[in-house]
């Protein structure tokens, strides 16, 4: 049987060790393989140091096997922080931006939150077209602004990730006090109503004018866009729209509103109306059907949408109006089952107002 020996086990914890460090690097940003091939040598050293100068943190769980700790104590905590410790210190190599790491530190960013680590503050091809002391402050107040817009670019191609980095230093720089303001006027510190504000999607569909140029709520109009992907000619109407018109309604699915509605039509439409529409647009006859009943009952657009697209072909508008209506009034829970069920018994009675031309089309 061969013999186990000090090396032997320390390699092996190495391993073990740095395969659970670049597990959780590559779930919060994506590194480049030649990258990670120099950097696992550089930390492979670091780890093998610390279990050197420690080994003797040998210890016994409940079931009677040996662990290793850099702690002489088993903590939950504890352990958690050295893991958080290694994996910044890793990306930190990786990003050539240890400086940086330890200021973020001192000044007490949050790195860590429930479901992510904001690694994305440490790279260095963003950090250093700011002067260190400028981005430490604008990564407190706007953090996630800086992670959303490194994780819409992780897979573009070098030469065109350094324009967009360009254009995103630039407009966000220009725009900083216009944050702040938005995010005052809305009392939203604590919330991220702007946090897709320079995403690669977005910085595709608005021109820098339309940034520069826009108020608080055309901000928002721009973040609320998000991943959606506009078609050219309705991409530049959009830029048209808030640049020369003022505009500022933030709806769903822009393609289709723009195929359906004018721009003064585009200005006073409700935002439910267009997610209503935008949910049942699966082909022309849906479309319709559902144009008319926004028409009829703009104000029952929100509860309708929770049905499927086959109970909203299956019943006619008039009972889906009466239905509706009666659950609004009588405070049932507007879900698939409810609606199905109601609409039975409020068939007669469309049926009767239908006869004497009671549904009109509202403004």
């Amino acid at each position: 049987m061969e013999k186990a020996n000090k090396t032997d086990f320390i390699d092996i914890y190495v391993l073990k060790t740095l395969n659970e460090i670049k597990n959780t690097v590559k779930r919060n940003i994506k590194i480049d393989p030649k990258r990670e091939e120099e950097i696992d040598k550089k930390m492979s050293k670091v780890l093998n140091d610390l279990i050197n100068a420690n080994f003797k943190n040998l210890q016994m769980d409940p079931k009677g096997n040996l662990l290793y700790t850099f702690l002489p104590i088993v903590d939950e905590r504890e352990n958690k922080k050295v893991r958080l410790s290694l994996v910044l210190y890793y990306t930190a190599l990786y990003y050539d931006n240890l400086e940086l790491l330890h200021e973020l530190l001192k000044e007490d960013v949050r790195l860590d939150y429930d479901w992510y680590i904001t690694l994305q503050y440490l790279d260095k091809s963003i950090s250093s077209k700011f002067e260190m002391k400028d981005y430490i402050e604008k990564v407190k107040r706007f953090g996630y602004i800086f992670r959303n817009f490194v994780k819409s670019i992780e897979n573009v191609p070098e030469e065109k990730r350094e324009v967009y980095i360009s254009r995103f230093v630039k407009l966000f720089n220009l725009k900083y006090e216009d944050i702040c303001n938005a995010m005052k006027e809305n009392n939203r510190w604590t919330s991220t109503p702007l946090d897709k504000l320079f995403t690669k999607n977005n910085l595709d569909t608005f021109e820098d004018n339309a940034y520069l140029f826009a108020n608080s709520e055309q901000l928002e109009l721009i973040n609320f866009c998000g991943e959606n992907k506009l078609k050219e000619e309705n991409r530049i109407r959009l830029n048209n729209l808030v640049l020369n018109k003022g505009y500022s309604n933030r709806l769903y699915d822009f393609d289709l509103m723009m195929r359906l509605f004018t721009d003064e039509e585009l200005d006073t439409l409700s935002r439910d109306v267009s997610a209503f529409l935008s949910n049942f647009s699966r082909n022309e006859r849906m479309l319709r059907k559902a144009l008319e009943f926004a028409k009829l009952r703009p104000d029952l657009v929100n509860g309708a949408t929770c049905m499927s697209e086959e109970l909203f072909m299956e019943k006619s508008n008039y009972v889906l109006i009466e239905t509706l209506d009666f659950m609004y009034n009588h405070s049932y829970i507007r879900n698939e089952e409810n609606i199905e069920f109601f609409a039975k018994t409020m068939a007669p009675k469309a049926t009767l107002k239908r006869v004497f031309g009671a549904y009109k089309k509202r403004d």
